[in-house]
């Protein structure tokens, strides 16, 4: 609080950087270190199964590859294959080449496309041209060829001619995808393709068929079918740390495979294996091809292998369909090899190098290095797909319908007339809202889009209907008192037509659609969210059809890439006003700023550095040939002093449930290795007893804990007196007391706590771990002072004070019965500040200037 004249202000420390518009370079390199490491040991655990067995780590069956990637908590091997059972025209991505209908000349020119799958990719190939750079020393593969030629082969020979032919291509193998998708994300991924699966459910070997389910948790359907649970997270994690990076993964062959009886066959629905559950992914099913091209829905013709959801909570997949059924491309045996193959392993990579494309002309509009966020993409892709099925709206059959790669680019070019694609930022306490009047009677239809925080996997069981979704965003268009509501599905009535009477609180793809809308009348479209957003924010795409009046003024706003940062830090301010301005003016308070790159406060997006810490106001005017509007974030960006520490993180199973100290009471916490919980602290005092609470989701009666604090503020724990709290071979979780040192610095710093798999030792701070967890805090020390009056009532005389004159680290106690009863004065023209203020009974302070109270 400020007494008397002055306002709040409000304390932050540690730097929560938003991972949802900016790639979180930190946050990646800790997941690619973390994952390289789990991957490691997991391949010594299959080697030494393998070994112990006689069995082959990597075979292939009838066209299909396996190779065992690890072995679950049950003791049980676990597999991946490729999502092959044995175009261009049915999604329209010829229209946009040379001579086709958009009168575009699209071909993936400068886009790379990465590709995980079975092996290498022949280089040689006469399709191939010098393009696709192998990144693992592994063997060629038959099956990899032909997914990389279905993305950008160039076309020697034409019915094999891939989707961007023009593009380039990184490719890896699947061993270690989690940190190798972690670490290409750093370097600029945008799209990448999947065309693999765990195996689930019945598949044939050896002219046999076996179940893999897992009969402890379920007899009646493999349980991993459409469960969300650590590799899903992972994609997730990924995509939500590179934020312009969309994956795209093969929904599965596994619908009606069977076996002797003893199981049921595995479908129809929630037979999706479990990766394909990631929400911030797009899984693409199979369909047959259309030679003629897309006219009506009953020209998509589902195929009788390709997998269908939902996923367990309800949540709609596939996202979308392609061509799966005999496409013709590349093969590994020779430079002019080919081969047909089907499978959702081929749908994919058709998507995949259609989104090169749509990368392509956004850049070619919108200037060289100009990105689009990952849940754009995805949003386009769904907003533009031809109507599939039985029913209008989704199915968990062809997810949001046939992919229409024409209709995709023309939205591209229509934003830059009728801004009808938008990237935001919602706040919490905010709500968003765009009005749009009609000039016509053409549906309008609203997409919306977000890439949410990653899930919290459940213990292993069948079909849990727990929402994954962390920041449940909700769209909606208004007239008058008729509300439109987004489209959703019913998981336990799976064949169901969709509806849209209420709310969608599963899905993180949201789209509302109304017919036939009212002319010259005016709708609008609201986002807002239930609860609250974890981290205080959500970024968000939109995407928009319909005649819509564009002769209006600007609505004025904006966001900015981070709103909690350090000391020269960069941040960027992004214009997301609607209606098109051509002018924008920029005002920011303080000024203690510089321009960057170029940019001016007349810049749409400009690069700013901030020179002073403290809280910013962001004001942004901007202007049309129709008006213009501004639009004013008070204390919208916070400057902090920044610290850099070690990372450390763990594995999994043992986590952290909960810690209580002070004003930290942190519970219900996730299995998430690491996580940064730095914008929660609690005072501590010099040279007085502390107490701390950790409680454990998972735990072992061997585990051990360890807990540091940095009280030299050197940005390590190395020092004599760091390690607060050492717990080995204990359980971890309990209550603990330590002593805050006497001469430990006053102000911010940090506090980590680790528990891990039991050992001789309570751990290193900064360390990998296969199991256990590590979270972050901030700490404030502070030191206390009491007012004497000893020499007189002068609040800034030293001598006035058990401890020196009080600043915002000094917790300051004003006595009922100070020397000769003589209370503070603060006079006229002087600041000062404390951390804690106590007026004893009695007490009296007065103040003619000011004081910050910061607590």
């Amino acid at each position: 609080m400020k007494i008397f004249f002055l306002v709040f202000l409000l304390f932050a420390f540690v730097n929560t950087s938003s991972s949802q518009t900016t790639t979180d370079v930190n946050a990646l390199q800790r997941l690619a270190d973390e994952q390289k490491y789990l991957s490691e040991q997991q391949r010594q655990e299959v080697i030494e199964y393998t070994q112990n067995r006689s069995m082959p780590i990597r075979f292939e069956r009838d066209g299909v590859v396996f190779e065992m990637q690890y072995i679950d908590e049950n003791g049980r091997p676990q597999y991946l294959i490729t999502n092959n059972s044995n175009s261009a025209k049915t999604i329209a991505t010829n229209e946009v080449y040379a001579g086709g209908s958009a009168g575009l000349s699209l071909d993936g020119s400068g886009v790379v496309v990465r590709q995980w799958d079975a092996g290498s990719v022949l280089l040689t190939h006469q399709e191939l041209g010098g393009r696709v750079a192998n990144l693992n020393s592994v063997a060629n593969h038959y099956h990899s060829t032909h997914v990389a030629g279905t993305i950008m082969a160039a076309g020697v020979v034409s019915a094999a001619k891939g989707m961007a032919f023009a593009a380039d291509l990184r490719t890896f193998d699947w061993n270690f995808n989690e940190s190798e998708m972690a670490s290409e994300a750093i370097l600029g991924a945008q799209v990448s393709n999947h065309s693999y699966s765990y195996l689930r459910g019945w598949q044939v070997l050896r002219d046999t068929a076996i179940w893999w389910g897992d009969t402890t948790i379920s007899k009646l359907e493999d349980y991993k079918f459409g469960f969300y649970e650590a590799h899903a997270r992972l994609w997730d994690e990924v995509a939500f740390y590179g934020p312009y990076h969309l994956i795209v993964k093969s929904a599965g062959n596994d619908r009606g495979n069977s076996g002797d009886g003893s199981y049921p066959p595995d479908g129809p629905y929630d037979c999706i294996p479990q990766m394909g559950t990631a929400k911030n992914i797009l899984t693409v099913g199979a369909v047959y091809d259309i030679v003629g091209g897309y006219t009506q829905p009953s020209d998509v013709v589902m195929t009788g292998f390709s997998s269908w959801g939902p996923a367990d909570d309800g949540r709609i997949k596939p996202d979308i369909v392609a061509n799966g059924v005999g496409l013709y491309s590349t093969g590994k045996d020779s430079v002019d090899h080919y081969l047909s193959l089907t499978g959702t392993s081929m749908a994919a990579p058709s998507v995949t190098g259609s989104l090169a494309l749509l990368i392509q002309h956004y850049e070619n509009l919108n200037g060289v290095g100009s990105k689009m966020r990952a849940a754009t993409l995805k949003a386009l892709i769904i907003h533009t797909a031809d109507e599939a099925g039985s029913n209008d709206g989704p199915d968990y059959e062809f997810g949001w319908g046939l992919m229409n790669t024409l209709h995709a680019i023309e939205k591209i070019s229509e934003d830059t007339l009728a801004d009808v694609l938008l990237e935001h930022v919602l706040l919490e306490g905010e709500s968003y809202s765009r009005t749009i009047t009609t000039t016509g009677t053409d549906s309008i239809k609203v997409t919306l889009v977000w890439t949410d925080y990653p899930g919290n996997p459940l213990p292993p069981q069948l079909d849990p209907i727990d929402p994954m979704l962390i920041n449940d965003l909700d769209l909606k268009v208004t007239q008058g008192s008729t509300v439109y509501y987004p489209w959703k599905l019913d998981r336990d009535n799976p064949s169901s037509a969709a509806t849209r009477a209420s709310e969608n609180n599963v899905d993180n793809v949201e789209v509302v659609s109304i017919a036939n809308p009212s002319n010259s009348t005016t709708y609008t479209i609201t986002v807002d969210y239930d609860s609250t957003l974890y981290n205080g924010s959500q970024a968000f795409s939109l995407i928009i059809s319909g005649n819509i009046e564009n002769a209006v003024a600007p609505v004025a706003d904006f966001f900015a890439t981070n709103t909690n940062l350090g000391l020269n830090e960069e941040v960027e301010l992004h214009d997301a006003s609607a209606n098109i301005p051509t002018s924008w003016c920029w005002s920011i308070s303080p000024a203690t700023i510089n321009y960057l790159n170029g940019t001016d406060s007349s810049s749409q997006n400009p690069l700013l550095e901030f020179l002073a810490t403290g809280d910013y106001s962001i004001t942004l005017s901007d202007t049309n040939a129709y008006g213009y509007d501004t639009k004013v974030r008070t204390d919208y960006i916070t400057v902090n002093d920044q610290m850099a520490y070690c990372h450390a993180s763990g594995g999994g199973n043992e986590h952290i449930s909960g810690v209580e100290m002070g004003r930290i009471l942190n519970t219900g916490t996730a299995a998430d290795g690491y996580t940064d919980y730095s914008t929660l602290y609690t005072d501590i005092e010099r040279d007085s007893s502390e107490q701390i609470i950790v409680n454990c989701g998972v735990f072992y009666p061997s585990d051990d804990i360890g807990i540091w604090i940095d009280w030299n503020h050197d940005s390590d724990f190395d020092d004599v007196g760091e390690n607060v709290v050492c717990g080995v071979n204990n359980g971890s979780q309990g209550t603990y007391n330590f002593t805050i040192p006497s001469d430990a610095l006053l102000g911010n710093t940090l506090m980590r706590i680790r528990i891990k798999r039991g050992n001789s030792d309570c751990g290193s701070p900064c360390s990998i771990t296969t199991y256990g967890e590590v979270e972050d805090y901030s700490i404030k020390v502070v030191a206390s002072t009491i007012w004497t009056a000893a020499v007189s009532s002068d609040w800034t005389n030293p001598l006035n004070w058990t401890n020196g004159l009080p600043d915002s680290n000094y917790n300051v106690t004003i006595p009922s019965f100070p020397t000769d009863g003589v209370f503070p004065e603060i006079g006229l023209n002087f600041q000062h500040s404390c951390n804690q203020l106590t007026l004893e009974p009695g007490a009296l302070l007065t103040v003619k200037g000011s004081l910050d109270v910061m607590k």
